[in-house]
């Protein structure tokens, strides 16, 4: 477990002659420094036995607030709690914990901790953005809507709560409303770039799309500013949507139809090849590079692709599609690569990975709990796509610790998605699958996925029939695609 591994090191760090911090570390970790030297500055004062514990609470949570910007939550967790047990009424650690469990995918974990913050102090605007912001993520709207609310009546000027609630009513396409809400926060702030992105998306959606360009231009020669991370997001997004808009605006004037809006589909296609400690994968990048060409030639507003991820990559580009899902209408996430099952759990494995021990699967796998939890933003497709279940090399060689030993299965472990979530895997659990013949540049899975992906009419439950058929008869009958969960009472279809 993480958690034993973290008081090792303390007892450790205990037994070894005591380090003193210099005057450097202690503003380097308070102050304004790159991430890396944070962590390492922060890292000697609490390697200072002669540290007091008012000193020791700071570096402990700029320590994990830092852990959080590197997209590493598992570790900012730990930060917390150990700020916490010094000092319970740390609200900062509180809070930063409790952004830390959202991230995981854990979010009754994080609106506990804001819920506790609140308690604390009922005019926190922010604690009730924060919560509510969790809320959405976990689709429960109400929930979401009411602190949003409660955010504006405390703080009316507050832009990223006015922009958060007109986000609730986008999501339960009162599009009206949603539009008035983004200008309401315009007003606030107009220099708010997420702003314009968030109101172009719903004019597209009413179909005026010349307004929706107009914004996307804002977004797009906006300058982002240092302390609102999500403006160099939404300057970005507003330059894709330029380019997308332009043209299906110069497609439908040439041929004189009326122009309809499209649905909002955005995807994440990861895919991992070149592990460092184990033998690298031959098909995993082309698959990848081919469902995401298949992805866009479906009509997807934004593919991102991510290749070779370590796990902070990977954490990183997990929660940028977090962000960029929320008031989506289809979320994909495709990852080709490594994945593992230890003690009931599934893990995807970045290319940075050792797992030596079982007990490192938490610190150097990401568990495919949070990668599920960043598609759940999107109102209509929420679809995890998983070819992670090849023949593991890490197995054989990860060790059990005494009573930290748990079974590991083969292949990925079945599992129960929350409504509305769908995710396929490439073989059904507990067992694995193919990478592909020496002469073929994609996995038997990948392949059919991709050929399925652009048949016009075909609705997504047979599919990922289909896709069955196919690979059971390319393989032999030794690999059979499966998914778990189900979808609301509509079709979906990739391509019309």
């Amino acid at each position: 477990m993480l958690r034993a591994a973290v008081l090792l090191l303390g007892a450790m760090l205990l037994s070894a002659p005591a380090v003193a911090a210099t005057e450097t570390d202690r503003r380097d970790c308070s102050g304004e420094s790159s991430p890396d030297r944070k962590i390492a500055a922060c890292t000697h004062v609490l390697e200072d036995a002669q540290s007091p514990a008012a000193l020791r609470v700071i570096a402990y949570r700029n320590r994990g607030i830092t852990y959080n910007k590197k997209n590493l939550p598992e570790l900012a967790a730990l930060d917390f709690d150990e700020a916490l047990k010094l000092d319970p009424n740390d609200n900062q650690s509180l809070g930063g914990r409790g952004n830390s469990y959202a991230q995981r995918g854990q979010y009754d974990r994080g609106i506990a901790d804001f819920t506790e913050i609140l308690r604390r102090f009922p005019k926190s605007d922010r604690a009730y953005n924060d919560r509510g912001l969790i809320q959405l993520r976990k689709g429960d709207l109400d929930a979401a809507f009411s602190d949003f609310d409660a955010a504006v009546h405390i703080n009316p000027k507050g832009v990223r709560a006015l922009n958060n609630r007109a986000l609730t009513f986008a999501r339960r396409n009162r599009l009206e409303e949603a539009i008035a809400g983004f200008t309401e926060a315009l007003k606030a702030d107009p220099q708010y770039l997420l702003a314009y992105t968030n109101r172009a998306r719903a004019y597209e959606e009413k179909g005026e799309l010349e307004l929706a360009l107009a914004d996307l231009k804002k977004a797009a020669d906006g300058v982002p500013r240092p302390n609102f991370d999500e403006d160099a997001r939404a300057k970005t997004n507003g330059s894709n949507g330029v380019a997308r808009l332009t043209k299906t605006l110069a497609e439908t004037k040439a041929s004189g139809s009326k122009a309809v809006p499209a649905e909002r589909r955005v995807a994440l296609v990861v895919g991992n090849s070149g592990y460092a400690h184990a033998t690298p994968l031959r098909n995993p990048a082309n698959d990848a590079k081919l469902l995401a060409a298949s992805l866009r030639q479906a009509g997807f507003t934004e593919v991102r692709e991510v290749y070779d991820a370590d796990l902070s990559t990977l954490g990183k580009a997990l929660k940028d599609f977090g962000d960029l899902a929320v008031g989506s209408d289809w979320a994909v996430i495709y990852f080709a690569g490594h994945g593992i099952e230890v003690g009931g759990a599934n893990y995807l494995i970045p290319v940075d990975a050792r797992l030596e021990q079982q007990a490192h699967v938490e610190d150097e796998a990401m568990p495919l709990s949070r990668v599920m939890s960043k598609v759940v933003g999107a109102s209509k497709l929420q679809l995890v796509i998983l070819d992670a279940c090849r023949n593991n090399p890490f197995v054989p060689r990860m060790r059990g610790t005494g009573r930290q030993s748990r079974s590991i299965g083969s292949g990925l472990t079945a599992i129960e998605p929350e409504s509305g979530v769908l995710v396929a895997y490439a073989a059904r659990d507990g067992t694995t699958a193919l990478d592909g013949e020496t002469t073929s540049a994609n996995s038997p899975y990948a392949d059919a996925l991709a050929r399925y992906m652009g048949e016009q009419g075909l609705e997504i439950s047979l599919l990922f029939r289909k896709v069955r058929d196919d690979v059971l008869v390319k393989t032999g009958k030794q690999q059979e695609p499966y998914t778990y969960g189900s979808l609301p009472a509509q079709p979906f279809y990739f391509r019309r």
